[in-house]
């Protein structure tokens, strides 16, 4: 029997991107974009038994890695759903007031449907130093929360009305509070300050919550104080990214143009997303497991890159994306005057003034369309995406040169670098 005779005997579905497999089992695809739409596209796919007829070029070979990191992802992703559904619950409970007990609510409510990405890395960086255990489901779950509180105080800052698709919780306010049933003085914008300020309070408490979440549950692991001092790094390099990408549009826009308006814009991407997104999840997770510093900072030279080149991806997908799968406006960077790495680019073309006409207002569908076709034509989208693959391909070889990692957790990291490249959301 040959082997690929055995290969599609041993499985129920046998992969390849070679049409000259005609067996019922084969199914052809191409990239790995198509694996993920395949795969995620059917959940009874998730327990069958998938075996790669590689190819030369590697093509099969990363959707191979794909699929195991993808096993992992949503085996890990479940535990994690059901461990922040319990502690969803302890949040609610035991309030007399019923004012708190409303606000607390609100907040649950914004706590769910998350992707789980970053506390799967955690978990990925804890079982590849530490034990194959779950003692990563609290960390993972606290940096959610976090996550959780951050992006409350983002969509205050960007008067966002959506967030994973669902209302914000400065929306959920105006309508928890609906018409005044007293007269009194400028309801409207007491109501709409209320909102922001709830929000803000609720972000706030998030915080020392996912902090409280970490002390109880780690306070006897001989590696609480790394674990804390890495996580509030990791929180104070968030923060300082996300003033840089807050005041860094309002002085484009009304004070001048920076030279160096790219690094600042790579800064923000390696602030406020490769460390918080990548490495830090990844590296918390191993110094959970007892990874010493020397072998951490070598982790962070490896996926400083990918980071970057996750937000990147994210930026695309904000202007080339379709708004239903990534839960949010695709005009909302144009009308924030977000500063990317396409906006970057095109500013300083000969379409300079052609973007400024759309660039930070309120538009239209019909507009977002002339603004794509600006970074199309001025280069934007192309230099965008090339430094988008150099980074990945920088990244993937750096993940391989990690010669204290095992082969088996190379290939989960090397599968969700691959599923950061090929998303749509």
């Amino acid at each position: 029997m040959s082997d690929v005779d055995k290969i599609i005997k041993e499985n129920d579905y046998v992969i390849s991107n070679s049409e000259e497999y005609k067996d019922d089992k084969v199914v052809v695809l191409k990239e790995s974009s198509e694996f993920l739409k395949w795969f995620l596209g059917d959940k009874n796919l998730h327990d069958k038994k998938i075996g790669f007829i590689l190819d030369e070029d590697g093509t099969v070979k990363k959707m191979e890695v794909l699929y195991e990191f993808l096993k992992y992802y949503l085996s890990v992703k479940d535990k994690l759903n059901l461990k922040m559904e319990d502690y969803n619950s302890l949040f609610v409970k035991g309030y007399s007031n019923r004012f708190l007990e409303e606000a607390l609510e609100q907040f649950v409510s914004s706590n769910k449907g998350g992707k789980f990405l970053r506390a799967c890395l955690i978990a990925l960086g804890y079982q590849s130093f530490g034990n194959d255990d779950d003692n990563y489901l609290a960390l993972g779950c606290a940096l959610e929360l976090f996550q959780t509180s951050i992006l409350i105080h983002d969509d205050i800052i960007d008067k966002a009305d959506k967030r994973r698709g669902l209302d914000t919780i400065p929306v959920k306010y105006q309508k928890i509070y609906g018409d005044p049933i007293k007269d009194g003085n400028d309801f409207e914008g007491k109501r709409k300050d209320i909102g922001n300020s709830m929000a803000l309070c609720l972000g706030d408490l998030g915080f020392y919550l996912a902090l409280q979440i970490i002390v109880q549950n780690y306070r006897n692991n001989e590696n609480l104080d790394r674990v804390l001092e890495y996580y509030n790094s990791v929180a104070i390099k968030t923060c300082e990214g996300e003033m840089v990408d807050v005041i860094l549009p309002f002085y484009e826009e009304f004070y001048g143009e920076e030279d160096d308006l790219e690094s600042h814009v790579m800064e923000i991407y390696k602030l406020k997303t490769a460390w918080y997104s990548v490495v830090g999840p990844y590296c918390m997770g191993a110094i959970l497991g007892g990874l010493d510093d020397e072998k951490v900072h070598k982790l962070e030279d490896a996926l400083i890159n990918l980071g970057v080149a996750f937000q990147i991806k994210d930026d695309l997908l904000g202007i080339y994306g379709d708004e239903k799968h990534i839960g949010k406006s695709v005009t909302s960077d144009v009308s924030e005057y977000k500063q990317t790495i396409l906006y970057a680019y095109a500013i300083n073309t000969k379409y300079r003034d052609e973007l400024l006409k759309y660039y930070g207002k309120d538009i239209s569908v019909k507009e977002m369309d002339k603004v794509k076709e600006i970074f199309d034509k001025s280069g934007a989208r192309e230099y965008a995406n090339k430094t988008m693959d150099k980074l990945f391909k920088d990244s993937f070889k750096d993940i391989l040169d990690l010669d204290f990692l095992s082969t088996d957790k190379k290939k989960l990291l090397l599968g969700f670098a691959e599923f950061l490249k090929v998303r749509s959301k």
